[in-house]
């Protein structure tokens, strides 16, 4: 089920979400808002989306590509 953390609070989700997630759940997929990776801890504040989208532009290929080829190293 999607969980977020938010200042050690869950994110409160529309009744629409829950039904959807609910259902999800019963196929067993997970989703996720990230909070699990602890992304918080990599973050740069410095970076700003633009920052990241010119280092992002240089991959020739998908950046899904790039992470799969990544994780295979």
């Amino acid at each position: 089920m999607l969980v977020s953390k938010k200042s050690d609070n869950m994110t409160q989700l529309s009744s629409k979400k829950l039904e959807a997630l609910k259902e999800l759940s019963k196929i067993g997929i997970k989703l996720s808002d990230g909070y699990d990776y602890i992304l918080k801890e990599y973050a740069l504040p410095e970076t700003t989306l633009a920052d990241a989208r010119k280092r992002l532009s240089s991959i020739k290929t998908s950046v899904a590509k790039e992470i799969i080829e990544e994780r295979n190293r």
